[in-house]
Order: C-alpha cells, then structure tokens, then sequence
C-alpha cells in the first residue's frame, strides 16, 4: 500500500483516478408492471492504468440513475445495498474485497454511487468475462439490464463528471480502508 498515492496529496489523488481506463458501459432500469420502467440509469466500468492496476487492481462500478425525487433515491438507495461483497462473490470467486460510495451531492437530478470491486494483485481479469458476471449479479438484485457497449476507442475517452470527481476523495478513502482489511 505505501506505493498508493498520500491520501493527504490531493494531487496525486486526482492524477490516480484521473488515469482509470474506461472500458465499457451498459443501460439499467427497474421494470414495473404494463412494461413501465424507473430507476432508469447508466453504469460505467473502469479500472485503473496498467502501472497503477499493478499497485491496486479494481473495477469501478459508477451507477448513475435518474432521480426526480427523494422517492427514487432512497429506492436506488436500497437497491444498491443489497450489492454487497457477498453478491458479487457469489459469480466473482477472485473478488477480494469492495467498496460502496454515494456520491455526497444529494438531490441532485442524478444520483450517482461508486463501487470498487478489489482483486488481488497479480489477478488477470479478463474484463469481457468479468463484466457480464457483473450485469448478472445486478439483475439479481432486481434490475434489468441492456447488452454491455464495449469502448475500445482509446482517443476519444469519455471524462468522469463533475459529481465523480467531487467524489474520489471519499472513495480514496473507503478504497484505502478496504485494503487494510
């Protein structure tokens, strides 16, 4: 762990997860009866750079759901808790450990949470496996699903937002927790 990043050197904490690897992203939504959907929403996976992944090895889950009401949000709420390390193990035996990371902008028009899902560090994860075990372990929480969009166009990277990266320094934080475990 000494070779992370100084979780006081905000710098070197935004470099970090500036230089994760977005790799794909797939629709999500809660269906209702007459073919009704809500909790609508997108989750975006990343990792880290292959020099950082050689230091910490994780896939970062960023579920961001529309959320036009406190209804909504604490039903997303809900629903992202039964996401646990359990959950995902179950179709991930190599899943070490994970974290969870609401993002503390509230009540705004998305409701956007963050899950590391931590491997040990040697652990080859072939991501095109990996993944659709993911989607898999989230349906069985309740949600369905849209066929993951794969993003191998390295130029054109799509950047985290705003909400995101005013959130590193809490899943920083829960990420170094985690590891001390």
């Amino acid at each position: 762990m000494s070779d992370l990043p100084n979780s006081d050197a905000f710098d070197q904490m935004q470099d970090f997860f500036a230089q994760e690897e977005f790799l794909a992203f797939f629709d999500f939504h809660m269906p209702q009866t007459g073919g009704k959907r809500t909790l609508e929403g997108l989750c975006k996976v990343a990792r880290p750079a292959n020099e950082a992944r050689e230091r910490v090895n994780y896939l970062c889950l960023t579920f961001i759901v529309d959320t036009p009401s406190r209804v909504e949000e604490d039903k997303i709420e809900a629903i992202l808790g039964k996401l646990d390390a359990r959950a995902f193990k179950a179709h991930i035996p190599s899943l070490q450990t994970m974290t969870s990371v609401p993002t503390s902008d509230r009540r705004a028009e998305n409701y956007i949470h963050q899950m590391d899902l931590i491997f040990g560090k040697g652990a080859d994860l072939e991501v095109r496996e990996v993944i659709p075990m993911i989607m898999f372990t989230i349906r069985e929480a309740g949600f369905k699903t849209e066929r993951p969009q794969w993003w191998d166009e390295e130029a054109i990277k799509p950047q985290p937002s705003q909400a995101e990266k005013a959130n590193w320094g809490n899943r920083f934080k829960a990420l170094m927790g985690a590891l001390k475990r």
